[in-house]
């Protein structure tokens, strides 16, 4: 056990219940109990928490009703009183909320060396850190009250609070805060619309660039009328990236009018090379977007130094789609990743474009590099080596002795109790507040924890945050294999391809409902459920028939029979058909018959995109783990994409 582990352990555990098996025999009381006085104390009714029976402290969630009731007597509860709390309580969701409370208390008194003292330095609360940074100013820690303060100054998301106002005149009045700095924070705020904040920030600013600020508002919200009004004003740097920002968003939806403007922009104003090069990438980009021929050219013709990351991105995607490979090789070779799985997928284009110039040696470099990760790029980069699936024959972890100390730890115990009372919600956040500060270790053991309790969904999710990939048992467990192997069998398609159909779709959470109002184990739409229920002779009535899991499975893998069939058996086609719409893959055919990996990779939607490869790889792997080792290779299963058929030619009129 790791020392940060150990001590997390030890802490936790100092008034730490008993574990969730150990519950007492009125446990049902005690819950019923609790309900009620939560509800009281949420509702600001105080007066039964007092009352409450002393065996009630060793109730799992009892920590949930003294904060509550801490939370609403707060103004009138002693400093010594909260602290005693969250000491007793540490890396909890309720000790930070608290925390927070105490920094604002303790910066109003201008107590800034019990601020320093009792709230902890790794509170990532934005106006905490900014109170923390205010103390550290006062007692003279001048060094790092900067450095701390840029960081918090550079988090701040909605707008600058009144916490953060004096650490933003601190930063100024020691010139820690550039124009670039402001501008690339500005930046940031516009593109996800934080108008408010960027209007706040750009005050800061010189003129010129209060008026480039308000001018990228009013481009963000309608480029095609502000862009011609912009570049008549007065040539600025500000200006040209409001411009240039302006045109990429014209450039999705009307491409021709942002040519026309760009022209425009270029006669009038003197962009940088660097600028224009910024341009041309994310013009070029939309070119590839709509699989346009003269996006290899554009965008290989801008200097290879300035080209940005997206355009080197989608210069590699397009040249793949065309077989141009030395235009594949010039692009790859600009790309700059921050971790090697990010870059997996173009040590793969680069060792396919090597491959095809006769660099064959150095290509098999580069596949061996990935080789053994269990991806969609790995799995074909074995299969250019003609190796084994390696990554899927290592031997689980022996983990017990570790699951069996989590078990003890209070967070896990409220997360389990929280679960047992229908509120899934609340006990997840509770265990992913506990996986914070635990090593990866220690992570991977919460996600068997939860493999042993059948909570797939948990236990993949928990892996995630490990970011440990190689994990395959973890991440793909066997559940709900029966339906699979069952509705594969009756609509003739791979019960793998539902299993990893399930896994991107919900990764096996039988109740998630998304944002498009997709539900359950396959992701059904209401309408999708009910006309495919209709051809199988199912009564779809509502939400509940949707989620139950047999229906849900039966009617997904009945859609998946369908996009195959529409798709001539191309499970990749069909994937992405399942995915964003039957309508979509014949818009992205390409002109001549090609590869898949070549299709896949040119895939405009980046959502679609990477469910493709993640379906792929994870049937894949399902196909390995229902065979005992004798599934089919990936290349096996990714056909040639079919070109468009040719437009119909209209009948010669004959004169008569």
């Amino acid at each position: 056990m790791s020392r940060l582990l150990l001590t997390l352990t030890c802490c936790m555990l100092s008034s730490t219940p008993p574990a969730l098996a150990a519950l007492p025999d009125n446990a049902l009381v005690q819950r019923q109990l609790f309900q009620q006085t939560y509800s009281d104390l949420q509702a600001g009714n105080t007066s039964g928490f007092a009352a409450l029976p002393a065996d009630m402290q060793r109730y799992p969630l009892y920590p949930w009703l003294e904060y509550t009731y801490l939370k609403q007597t707060f103004e009138t509860v002693p400093d010594a009183q909260v602290l005693d709390f969250v000491w007793r309580n540490p890396y909890s969701l309720f000790a930070d909320d608290l925390y927070g409370k105490l920094a604002q208390r303790f910066a109003q008194k201008q107590d800034w060396q019990n601020l320093l003292t009792h709230i902890p330095a790794d509170i990532e609360d934005t106006d905490t850190q900014c109170y923390r940074t205010q103390a550290l100013a006062a007692v003279g820690q001048k060094p790092a009250a900067l450095a701390l303060g840029k960081q918090a100054w550079l988090g701040i998301t909605k707008g600058i609070s009144a916490a953060c106002v004096p650490v933003t005149d601190l930063l100024r009045r020691h010139v820690q805060l550039a124009t670039t700095d402001y501008w690339e924070r500005i930046r940031v705020a516009l593109d996800k619309n934080q108008t408010t904040l960027a209007t706040q920030l750009a005050a800061d600013l010189p003129p010129d660039a209060q008026v480039a600020v308000n001018l990228w508002i009013q481009i963000r919200n309608s480029p095609a009328d502000a862009l011609p009004l912009a570049i008549q004003q007065a040539d600025t740097a500000y200006l040209r990236d409001a411009i240039g920002y302006g045109l990429e968003r014209l450039a999705k939806k009307e491409p021709q009018a942002a040519e026309t403007l760009w022209l425009a922009a270029r006669q009038r104003l003197k962009f940088t090379p660097a600028e224009s090069a910024k341009v041309e990438s994310a013009l070029g980009m939309q070119q590839a977007l709509r699989h346009e021929a003269v996006a290899v050219p554009r965008l290989a013709a801008i200097p290879a130094d300035l080209r940005t990351q997206d355009g080197n991105l989608w210069l590699a995607r397009a040249a793949a789609r065309a077989g141009d490979w030395e235009s594949v090789l010039n692009a790859t070779q600009q790309l700059k990743f921050d971790n090697e799985r990010d870059a997996a997928g173009w040590h793969y284009w680069q060792a396919r474009a090597l491959e095809q110039t006769g660099e064959k040696r150095a290509a098999k470099k580069l596949y061996a590099k990935i080789a053994t990760q269990p991806t969609f790029y790995g799995f074909l980069a074995a299969d250019h080596l003609g190796q084994s699936y390696d990554s899927l024959n290592t031997k689980p972890q022996d983990r017990s002795q570790r699951v069996g100390g989590l078990q003890k730890i209070a967070a896990v115990q409220r997360a389990f109790e929280w679960f047992a009372l229908g509120n899934r919600e609340q006990g997840r956040k509770e265990w992913f507040r506990a996986l914070k500060p635990m090593d990866k270790a220690g992570i991977l053991a919460m996600a068997e924890l939860a493999t042993r309790a059948n909570d797939a969904n948990l236990a993949i999710w928990t892996v995630a945050r490990a970011k440990e990939w190689d994990e395959v048992d973890l991440r793909f467990p066997l559940v709900h294999t029966d339906l699979a192997v069952e509705q594969g069998r009756n609509q003739g398609i791979q019960a793998a391809w539902i299993m990893g159909v399930m896994r991107r779709e919900s990764a096996f959470d039988v109740n998630v409902e998304s944002g498009a109002k997709a539900l359950g184990l396959m992701q059904l739409i209401p309408p999708t459920a009910r006309a495919v229920g209709s051809k199988l002779g199912l009564n779809i009535n509502g939400r509940e028939d949707i989620l139950r899991p047999a229906t849900n499975v039966q009617l997904g893998s009945a859609y998946l029979r369908e996009m195959l069939a529409k798709f001539s058996g191309n499970y990749v086609q069909a994937t992405a058909a399942y995915n964003a719409g039957p309508g979509r893959p014949p818009q992205w055919a390409p002109d001549k018959l090609i590869n898949a990996d070549q299709w896949v990779e040119s895939i405009p939607f980046t959502e679609t995109r990477d469910y493709v490869q993640a379906v792929m790889a994870y049937t894949t792997i399902y196909d390995y783990k229902l065979t005992q080792g004798k599934g089919s290779r990936l290349s096996e299963r990714l056909l040639p994409i079919a070109p468009k058929p040719p437009a119909p030619v209209a009948a010669p009129v004959v004169a008569q």
